[in-house]
């Protein structure tokens, strides 16, 4: 299942489920395909898969690189392969080199910053309560002036 979104309405939308709903519906557009990128004909019959049409371009541009998420073909394991483990799985700590690990930098002690004085509560609602008035003040004589600019009382 995919992440559902909420949307203002408060309705959830489950935007995986409606695209695997849609993925045959002919796609708005000049383009003659439908959601999933198949190549559609008259009548909306499917001429050719996305798979096909993504296998054709890279046999013919060879050094692009193909998407990892568009699968062009199913291979089949062999009996001798082993099941991959990420890396996580099959390195360990010891299995590093401490050259590889840290990096090491020559450090400059620098002077630390001047420490500001401590405020006390009242000593920082003085401050608020100033720089307030001071937005008030600036307020009234912006509102004077506009009324002396237009003739207002």
């Amino acid at each position: 299942m995919g992440r559902t979104y909420r949307t203002m309405q408060g309705k959830a939308i489950d935007m995986d489920k409606l695209r695997s709903q849609n993925e045959l519906t002919p796609a708005v557009g000049n383009m003659k395909v439908n959601a999933r990128g198949d190549e559609i004909g008259p009548g909306g019959k499917i001429i050719r898969t996305r798979e096909q049409i993504v296998s054709s371009y890279y046999e013919s541009n060879p050094k692009a690189t193909p998407d990892t998420d568009v699968p062009t073909g199913v291979t089949q394991p062999t009996a001798n392969a082993k099941p991959q483990n990420p890396p996580s799985q099959t390195m360990k700590i010891e299995d590093t080199p401490v050259s590889a690990v840290v990096q090491e930098t020559q450090t400059v002690e620098e002077p630390l910053a001047e420490v500001k004085k401590e405020v006390t509560p009242e000593q920082a609602e003085e401050q608020v309560l100033d720089k307030g008035v001071e937005a008030v003040k600036k307020a009234r004589s912006r509102r004077r002036g506009i009324s002396d600019a237009t003739g207002g009382n």
